[in-house]
């Protein structure tokens, strides 16, 4: 089971300080450092999915009522974005 997180801000800049810190690259897991982090915290997962990345963001576009917004970055550094509506919704907002 996966857990889902709610960070701030400052949080994710932290994390990724740290991870380049440990000699992560672009496109690696810092999910250790993650939970490290949020261990430090004090915090706790907002909730756990068993659903993998792709059905986890279908079902979030369903229930949604503007859309998702999608980032990955590839092994490279490469960061692709993407706006995930429902069918039939343009991307114009």
């Amino acid at each position: 089971m996966k857990a889902m997180w709610s960070l701030s801000t400052d949080d994710y800049f932290e994390i990724v300080r740290r991870s380049k810190e440990k000699g992560l690259k672009p496109g690696d897991s810092m999910e250790e450092v993650l939970i490290e982090y949020m261990k430090e915290k004090g915090r706790k997962p907002i909730g756990h999915t068993e659903l993998n990345e792709e059905e986890l963001l279908a079902d979030t576009v369903i229930k949604s009522k503007k859309g998702v917004l999608h980032q990955q970055v590839d092994k490279n550094g490469k960061t692709t974005y993407r706006v995930i509506k429902k069918r039939g919704e343009s991307n114009d907002s």
